[in-house]
């Protein structure tokens, strides 16, 4: 018998074989890009105590897990959804470090974050599950988003020499959706290197160590009126910046314009130390979280606080109008955040990675690490929540909105791709060649059966 692969018989084996596996090959053209599985076994490791009326709402935040026994080594990072009674309701995980940086709503249903793989910002629609790159745009430490431009503001920093000493200058940058730079302001031309710190901070940058002059740690964008706060670290001061002409308008702090006055109305020299997340709350009222590091009255103070403080800009007075002061068993002299929640109450990001057993303070029962302490307006403590020694948080952001409960929360799961073929993601690779499989051995069989049926010529 003389056998044919193109004959009109076989040309209708194929089309069969074709048709069959063309609903696999329109699953490939439907799957979304970004999909979502079942969360991994992941509990969040925190007891909470409540005292008084606290906040029912949601909170987005990076939780850092580090080796209890070595505990600057870092195990993993989770970016953590979860509602006020400590249920999970959206993860996401990253081997190492990660999400050490700003965490904020928005847009419903979706994060800015900073993380998976350095400070890369991304956007994480965690109701639908996809994450959008901001094209390999990185900072340190905060980041802010101008939906009418579809910019970023993020801080970067970098050594430059000065009479013969390295310093870490930190620049405030623009990018543009392509990732170019757009908008550059740079302390080194604003801020005088007689502001730097008395303690002579510094930091180790490519095994070279330079003195950290301003280690600027937030940002907070007013685009529409061109409007730029911005604080340093070390210089115990906060900035007003106008981006449309680049001039510094005023700075409050030690190094500041403002006369500040302590609750007695007495001038002194700061009001605060080594402080992290600086945000105007309402009009003239800047809330932050002050770690009380580097307090050049008295080094070992070690009694953070999260606090606001009322500026007048006629009289350019200063003043602290809302304080909760911390013992000492909380001292935080790094990370940190304070908010505003909904209720009116404040919550508190004491979110170093280690505390000690509390000697004095009966809310506190075991060495722990981050702590999130609620606070009502009167100063009145209301909720705790105690993490174990060796986990951290940077930051946290409460929610506007209450999140739809969740029976069977899901993780954001992104594919991998296959670069070689222009990023195609491999499950669909996979589910092609699997449609090919399927095909050809359709084909087989069917042609198989037709040799079997057909009579042995003699």
């Amino acid at each position: 018998m003389k056998f044919c692969l193109f004959s009109k018989s076989n040309r209708r084996l194929f089309g069969v074989a074709l048709a069959a596996s063309l609903p696999a090959i329109l699953f490939v053209s439907l799957v979304p890009l970004v999909f979502s599985e079942p969360l991994p076994s992941f509990t969040i490791p925190c007891r909470t105590t409540t005292y008084g009326e606290s906040w029912v709402g949601d909170y987005a935040f990076g939780l850092f897990q580090n080796n209890p026994s070595h505990v600057f080594v870092p195990v993993a990072s989770y970016l953590v959804i979860m509602d006020s009674e400590v249920n999970l309701l959206h993860l996401r995980e990253w081997a190492g470090s990660s999400y050490q940086g700003e965490v904020s709503y928005i847009a419903p249903g979706t994060l800015l974050f900073q993380g998976e793989g350095g400070s890369y910002v991304h956007f994480w629609n965690f109701s639908s599950g996809n994450v959008t790159d901001f094209d390999a745009v990185e900072g340190h430490h905060d980041v802010d988003y101008n939906p009418i431009n579809n910019t970023v503001l993020t801080l970067n920093n970098y050594v430059r020499e000065v009479n013969g000493t390295s310093y870490l200058f930190d620049t405030i940058v623009e990018y543009n959706a392509t990732g170019s730079a757009v908008w550059v302001w740079d302390t080194y031309d604003h801020i005088p290197l007689s502001q730097q710190s008395v303690y002579n901070l510094t930091s180790t940058v490519d095994n070279q160590t330079v003195v950290d002059f301003t280690h600027a740690n937030s940002l907070q964008w007013y685009y529409n009126e061109s409007i730029v706060y911005f604080n340093c670290r070390h210089t115990n001061t906060f900035y007003k910046i106008n981006q449309t002409t680049g001039d510094l308008i005023w700075s409050c702090g030690e190094f500041g314009d403002f006369t500040l006055l302590d609750a007695q109305g007495n001038q002194v020299e700061s009001l605060w130390y080594g402080c992290h997340d600086v945000k105007q709350v309402e009009p003239n009222v800047f809330i932050m979280f002050n770690n009380d590091f580097g307090n050049v009255t008295d080094f070992n103070n070690e009694q953070s606080a999260m606090q606001e403080v009322t500026i007048n800009e006629q009289d350019m007075t200063a003043y602290v109008s809302w304080s909760w002061t911390a013992p000492k068993e909380l001292y935080s002299a790094y990370w940190g955040e304070t908010a505003r929640l909904p209720n009116g109450n404040r919550i508190g990001v004491f979110g170093t990675l280690t505390h000690p057993l509390a000697q004095t303070t009966p809310y506190l029962v075991n060495d722990t690490g981050a702590v999130l302490v609620e606070v009502n307006p009167q100063g009145e403590l209301v909720k705790l929540y105690e993490f174990p020694h060796g986990w951290g948080i940077y930051r946290i952001e409460p929610l506007p909105v209450r999140l739809n409960p969740t029976p069977s929360p899901t993780a954001t799961v992104t594919p991998t791709t296959n670069p070689a073929l222009g990023g195609i993601p491999t499950m669909c690779i996979y589910a092609i060649l699997a449609s090919v499989v399927v095909a050809f051995v359709i084909v087989v069989i069917m042609l198989y059966g037709r040799t079997k049926k057909e009579p042995e010529v003699q």
